[in-house]
């Protein structure tokens, strides 16, 4: 036995699918990276690649940092499996900086408590209890290639403590430490119209008793578009969508082999899941209705919908945006149209500028 198998129960029934069904993102390690942490984004379904115009572009897309000119912190903490288990947790903090002329720095913590479990020997008998957590540091950069178009990159070190002890007569801890990187475009083609795309978690696969049981990281692929249908003084409103494409395979190089491990197309893989390359993809629609109250304050709802067949996983969002001078606060909410674990599930987050 390995202790990961716990979180993944944890974390792959709640946030990724039902028991019955095997995702790309269910045979990766360090899973709690998937936690999308921004309420706004949230609230249009988390499609926001082609947005992220605040502090949590270091985890949507680094390279929309190029275009952030002001000093933004944002700080996010939530549980995204409530019905499930009430001690897990997941918070994010991210600071950008910016220079002038040069790019813009961005900087962010991922921290996941992926609660507490009980240990027992082979027949069952109770040993005492332990606790799990994952946390990933991040250093982004976001700068202009061209006028309209800006790339960034952000470099993660990764750490998961699944057990402090070992398991039966394995050797060794339940921990692993890995690196990772992002990298991401943003083409501004209008004022109104903006595409973005980002390749998340390229990195070593984690080794938490040998390298024979390594895991690969959950890297995966999107490509956004937003689109301002209305702008004028006193409101705006923005669509959005993106795809979500899953990446986890064998390896570093999933990020390849991710794209042609079931049957590209429109056939299923007979050997496989029964799922194509186009089923596992991630579909997220968004809308956000923004009305000015003044120069520096606003307020915003915001609906969206994602659809994410392989994983079961469809259901409506909804959110709330308050701007108020150097302050903003977000909140949202999804139920999903089945019940699950992640059903009921609000995003706080609260940022500043200045």
């Amino acid at each position: 036995m390995k202790y990961r198998f716990l979180a993944l129960f944890a974390l792959g029934i709640g946030l990724l699918s039902t028991p019955a069904y095997a995702t790309p993102e269910s045979h990766a390690a360090a899973t709690f990276l998937l936690f999308a942490p921004s309420a706004r984004a949230a609230g249009m379904g988390n499609a926001y690649v082609a947005i992220a115009d605040d502090a949590n572009a270091t985890y949507y897309n680094p390279a929309a940092l190029a275009s952030l000119q002001i000093h933004s912190l944002s700080t996010t903490l939530y549980k995204p499996v409530p019905r499930l288990a009430g001690d897990i947790f997941s918070s994010f903090g991210a600071y950008t900086h910016p220079f002038s002329g040069i790019g813009n720095l961005g900087y962010s913590l991922i921290y996941s408590s992926l609660g507490e479990q009980q240990r027992t020997d082979e027949e069952g008998n109770l040993l005492g209890t332990f606790k799990s957590y994952g946390m990933a540091l991040g250093v982004s950069y976001g700068t202009h290639l061209f006028k309209n178009l800006a790339l960034g990159i952000t470099a993660k070190f990764i750490h998961e403590n699944l057990s402090d002890v070992g398991a039966g007569v394995e050797q060794g801890k339940g921990t692993a430490t890995s690196f990772a990187g992002d990298i991401g475009l943003m083409w501004a083609a209008t004022d109104r119209l903006s595409f973005g795309s980002v390749l998340r978690n390229v990195g070593p696969n984690m080794t938490f008793i040998d390298a024979d049981q390594a895991d690969p990281l959950p890297q995966n692929f999107v490509f956004g578009i937003a689109y301002k249908v209305l702008k004028n003084e006193s409101s705006s409103l923005m669509l959005t969508t993106d795809v979500y494409k899953p990446l986890a395979s064998d390896n570093f190089f999933s990020f390849i082999s991710g794209w042609s491990d079931d049957t590209f197309g429109w056939k299923p893989n007979p050997g496989g899941n029964g799922f194509t390359e186009f089923d596992d993809m991630d579909y997220r629609v968004g809308a956000e209705w923004m009305y000015h109250l003044s120069e520096d304050s606003a307020f915003a709802l915001r609906s969206g919908y994602s659809y994410d067949k392989d994983g079961k996983r469809n259901f409506p969002t909804f959110g709330l945006g308050l701007k108020y001078n150097w302050a903003n606060f977000d909140i949202s909410y999804f139920v999903p149209t089945e019940d699950t674990p992640a059903s009921n599930t609000f995003r706080f987050t609260g940022g500043f500028i200045f």
